[in-house]
């Protein structure tokens, strides 16, 4: 079996979808024999590529020229080329390739998943669509719902929606096939391991052991609020203290100086460590944590909700609507609230107040239902009887 990956975007460039997407593969590839290659665009890399990543073949379609943001004129120049490269060039692999592959899984929104995906169909050929982000619509390209709704109402397709609330929205296209679930959570890291905590904090941060310590790992993007929990911070007992660290892209360093900015302002910095970077051991920082918070405003799923809780760490997060009021049961994984400091303030006090015998219960429910080990052997069922319809 032979499965083609087609993503927006792929390592080097960070994305959680991307980044998923190879874990969940190279997983497949380890337990059940499943070969994969994958195709992907980029929005900071320009020019096509192949390159080789991790022993997997990677083909990296981007036009030659970025986007035009401001000019409103030279911006429908360049999404038109980019629309004819990407198409132009998915067209000319998969018509040489698609012998190759049993199914293809898409991951994001683009041109070229969008044509690859049409292509498939007409060689009658199973499509696994992954919705990894908010949206209000599922068929993309949405100049083209029409058709991409016929596509996915055959029955040889499947959309997996990573939150109740897509779910509804797919559904209300008139789509079936839809598989509900949570991304999968590595059972063997993201587990109870309170016995290292304060080694893991005196490791990787400069606070202690007579600290609350409470933390957001996420890209700084604005849509990660992260400078919500400044203001949030300002507000708590003297003795707490908190972690900012994720990913930061270039488009998105206004953002983190405006950060940096206001922890000075507020004379925080000796209360809040903040870092940039991929964090490759994202475990050990909810682990350090007593409270992990997701100020986000909106979000698909947010998998690190699930993360902490398997930790065995209790999350305080926005209520965002059939998300993840679906994913945090109040007072046994922690709250979900408005996004407003004086309930967050009293939000965190409460969800320290929350028994370990507790977190420890649920931290099995969630590994019961999230666990990768547990969502792997459904996907390949589910991928058997795609490919054998």
């Amino acid at each position: 079996m032979k499965i083609l990956v087609v993503s927006s975007k792929y390592d080097p460039e960070y994305s959680g979808s991307g980044f998923r997407a190879h874990k969940t593969y190279k997983r497949f590839e380890e337990k059940f024999g499943i070969e994969f290659d994958v195709i992907t665009n980029s929005k900071i890399f320009t020019g096509n590529k192949k390159y080789y990543f991790n022993n997997v073949n990677i083909y990296r379609i981007s036009a030659p020229i970025k986007n035009f943001n401001k000019n409103i004129i030279l911006r429908y120049f360049s999404v038109v080329f980019n629309f004819i490269w990407q198409v132009y060039f998915s067209w000319n692999f998969i018509k040489k390739n698609h012998y190759k592959y049993d199914l293809v899984h898409t991951f994001g929104n683009t041109f070229t998943i969008g044509f690859i995906s049409w292509y498939f169909s007409k060689k009658n050929k199973p499509i696994i669509r992954e919705l990894c982000n908010e949206m209000i619509n599922p068929l993309y390209p949405i100049q083209f719902q029409n058709t991409f709704k016929k596509i996915f109402l055959k029955p040889n397709t499947l959309i997996i929606a990573i939150s109740k609330k897509l779910e509804i929205i797919t559904s209300s296209y008139g789509i079936k096939n839809i598989w509900l679930r949570p991304n999968p959570i590595r059972e063997d890291k993201f587990k109870i391991d309170y016995a290292s905590k304060y080694f893991l904090r005196k490791k990787y941060t400069k606070f202690n052991e007579s600290h609350v310590v409470i933390s957001c790992i996420a890209n700084f993007t604005e849509n990660k609020n992260q400078i919500f929990l400044i203001d949030l911070l300002k507000k708590l007992p003297d003795n707490y203290r908190m972690v900012l660290n994720g990913p930061l892209k270039f488009e998105n360093k206004g953002y983190y100086n405006l950060i940096k900015i206001k922890i000075k302002k507020l004379r925080l910095q000796n209360k809040i460590d903040l870092k940039s970077g991929f964090v490759s051991n994202f475990d050990e920082y909810i682990k350090l944590s007593d409270v992990f918070l997701v100020p986000s405003i909106s979000e698909g799923m947010c998998t690190p909700i699930l993360e902490s809780q398997a930790c065995g760490v209790p999350v305080v997060s926005n209520h965002i609507k059939d998300v993840t009021d679906k994913i945090i049961e109040k007072g046994k994984g922690g709250f979900t609230l408005p996004l407003n400091t004086k309930k967050w303030e009293r939000g965190v006090i409460e969800a320290l107040k929350i028994d370990q015998s507790i977190l420890v219960e649920n931290s099995k429910n969630v590994q019961n239902k999230s666990s990768s080990k547990i969502i792997d052997d459904r996907y390949y069922k589910k991928i058997i009887r795609l490919i054998n319809l």
